[in-house]
């Protein structure tokens, strides 16, 4: 039985064992040459995360002669060293002759145990018709064996997108999840000088405005689909809810009722929106229908600020932040109210509460003297500190699998987006540029 060789870097020994399978087909464009070899995948043990292990990858440059290559190359290297899952060797290393192929049998894998590869990355990129075509080959290269294979093609301008596809090839093919690559944050951002709602690509590419009031938005919030963002507005001088629809373009003012009217978050089925609303002297949580604004029921009754809902992913209870018991404070309730309970305990500042889409933690941010991410385990009320020592970490925000948490941090000095794995054990800075980047919110997986 072939075995990986040591990583570059472990925090705990991992078993893996070889699990043949056959690949059963390949996505439609895929190059049906890519079935010359079977795959003999590499499983992890169950609990294997990002960051835990970085494995060593070899990733020569594409071949095909496309004057997009080096694009493409910088955007594939880019997303996959921000996964925390390898350390890229320096081409300097590489011996491998500039004639060899990507397919089996047309290289030598004794070329990449010289510089100490685990994982081999071969890429192709050519210009076809007006379009493009890329394809990706990886390679367990101690078991000499390929692990994955597959084909894509896209417009002129795709370069990026093809680049991200073939990134989450590597994955899938080493992991057998998907990557982040699909997805895309909505912040709060004022690169106009004033605080407007933009989206940006996973690795900080791609930034677009979704407001263009002039006023002050924040708190954006995507919907369970993709295609609608929830977010707070001073457009009309109140602190009201607005809803974007990304396809068509329409701003929609959905609850402007006197006082407060923010913090809004959409149920996992996307039917109601949870937000705080100020109808009397208190502040509480509240559900609304988001297409017509009407109030559903009321979740918190008790005296004391209730603000910043969270549901749960099964829809079943909604967290908020509460000062009822002196501080403010995470606690749990039934999406009706019901059986509240107090989760945090440590300090008197808790806020920003975010459920991790396996409901089992919920990430929050607690100040103590700067601001910093934490997890709280509900089944134990274990703490993890996510951040440390590295300027004011917050608005946490969990990736669609739950293997990573976004926040906005000022550790570089303007905010940006940061990204940690969930035991914060390794952190990346998604975005580049001046700063200003507040609030994110990380979408679900995205049509590509």
């Amino acid at each position: 039985m072939s075995q990986l060789p040591p990583p570059l870097r472990s925090s705990r020994t991992l078993r893996l064992g070889l699990l043949v399978a056959g690949l059963g087909g390949l996505f439609v464009g895929a190059d049906p040459r890519a079935q010359e070899a079977p795959i003999e995948r590499f499983g992890f043990d169950v609990g294997f995360k990002p960051g835990a292990v970085r494995y060593a990858l070899a990733l020569p440059r594409p071949v095909g002669g496309s004057a997009a290559q080096e694009e493409f190359y910088s955007v594939l290297k880019r997303d996959l060293e921000l996964t925390g899952y390898f350390d890229i060797i320096d081409p300097a290393a590489y011996i491998e002759a500039s004639t060899a192929g990507l397919r089996p049998g047309s290289f030598r894998f004794e070329d990449w145990e010289v510089p100490g590869a685990s994982i081999l990355v071969k890429t192709g990129l050519s210009d076809q018709g007006g379009g493009m075509r890329s394809e990706v080959w990886v390679y367990h290269v101690p078991g000499r064996s390929k692990q994955g294979a597959k084909a894509f093609s896209g417009g002129a301008s795709s370069v990026r997108m093809l680049a991200h596809k073939a990134a989450n090839e590597v994955i899938e093919s080493l992991f057998a999840h998907s990557g982040p690559f699909n997805t895309r944050f909505a912040v709060a951002g004022t690169f106009a000088g004033n605080k407007e709602i933009y989206v940006v690509d996973f690795d900080g590419h791609g930034l677009t405005p979704i407001t263009r009031n002039g006023s002050i938005n924040i708190q954006p919030d995507w919907d369970p689909s993709g295609t609608r963002i929830a977010y707070t507005g001073y457009a009309a001088g109140n602190p009201d809810t607005y809803v974007a629809n990304l396809s068509g373009g329409r701003i929609t003012r959905v609850s402007a009722r006197p006082g407060i009217n923010s913090g809004a978050t959409w149920s996992p089925n996307g039917g109601l929106l949870a937000l705080t609303l100020s109808p009397g002297s208190d502040s509480d949580v509240f559900t609304i229908d988001p297409n017509t604004g009407r109030e559903v029921s009321r979740i918190t009754r008790e005296p004391g600020i209730d603000v910043s809902p969270s549901w749960s992913p099964d829809g079943g209870r909604i967290a908020f932040v509460s000062e009822r018991s002196g501080g403010a404070q995470i606690y749990v309730a039934n999406a009706d109210g019901s059986g509240a309970r107090r989760v945090t305990f440590q300090g008197n500042h808790n806020t920003d509460p975010a459920w991790s889409p396996d409901g089992e933690s919920i990430a929050f941010v607690s100040r103590a003297g700067v601001f910093d991410i934490f997890t709280v385990r509900l089944s134990d009320s274990k703490i993890t500190r996510i951040t440390q020592a590295a300027g004011d970490n917050e608005d946490p925000s969990w990736s669609p699998d739950g293997h990573y948490i976004a926040f906005s941090s000022t550790r570089s000095g303007a905010a940006h987006i940061w990204m940690s794995t969930a035991d914060g054990a390794y952190q990346v800075q998604l975005t580049q540029g001046k700063g200003g980047y507040t609030n994110p919110d990380w979408s679900p997986g995205l049509k590509w």
